[in-house]
C-alpha cells in the first residue's frame, strides 16, 4: 500500500506550506490524481484520515479530483481518452506515445486560517 508512504509525504508538503504562510488550522486539501497514476483514491483518503489525526490537518475538508488520461495522435493531432491498455487513436487506429496527462499527482490546493 504506497498511498501511506504518498499521504506521508503530503502530509510533510502541507506542514511546510502551512508554516510558509503562518497557518494554524487546515480546512480543506485538494490533491489531483492521475488515472494512470495506479493510486486507489480511497486508500489515500483512509491513510489522511489516519495520518492527520493530532496534526494541523486533523478534520480538514480531503477532496480528491480525478484527471483523465489522455493523448494526442501524431499523426492526425486529435486529443483522446486513453486507458493502460488502449492508446489508439479512434480516428486513425495510429499508437499513440504523446500522453498529455494521466499520470499526475499532486497537492493542487490548501486552505486554512
Amino acid at each position: 500500500m504506497h498511498e501511506v508512504s504518498i499521504m506521508e509525504s503530503t502530509m510533510n508538503i502541507i506542514s511546510e506550506k502551512a508554516r510558509e504562510n503562518d497557518l494554524k488550522v487546515i480546512s480543506k486539501i485538494t490533491i489531483k490524481i492521475g488515472e494512470l497514476s495506479g493510486v486507489m483514491p480511497d486508500a489515500l483518503t483512509f491513510a489522511f484520515n489516519s495520518l492527520s489525526r493530532g496534526t494541523i490537518a486533523e478534520g480538514a475538508e480531503f477532496l480528491i479530483e480525478r484527471v483523465d488520461a489522455t493523448a494526442m495522435c501524431d499523426e492526425c493531432g486529435i486529443i483522446f481518452e486513453i486507458d493502460h491498455f488502449n492508446k489508439l487513436c479512434p480516428k486513425c487506429n495510429k499508437f499513440s506515445a504523446n500522453i498529455l496527462s494521466g499520470y499526475e499527482l499532486y497537492v493542487n490546493t490548501i486552505e486554512g486560517e
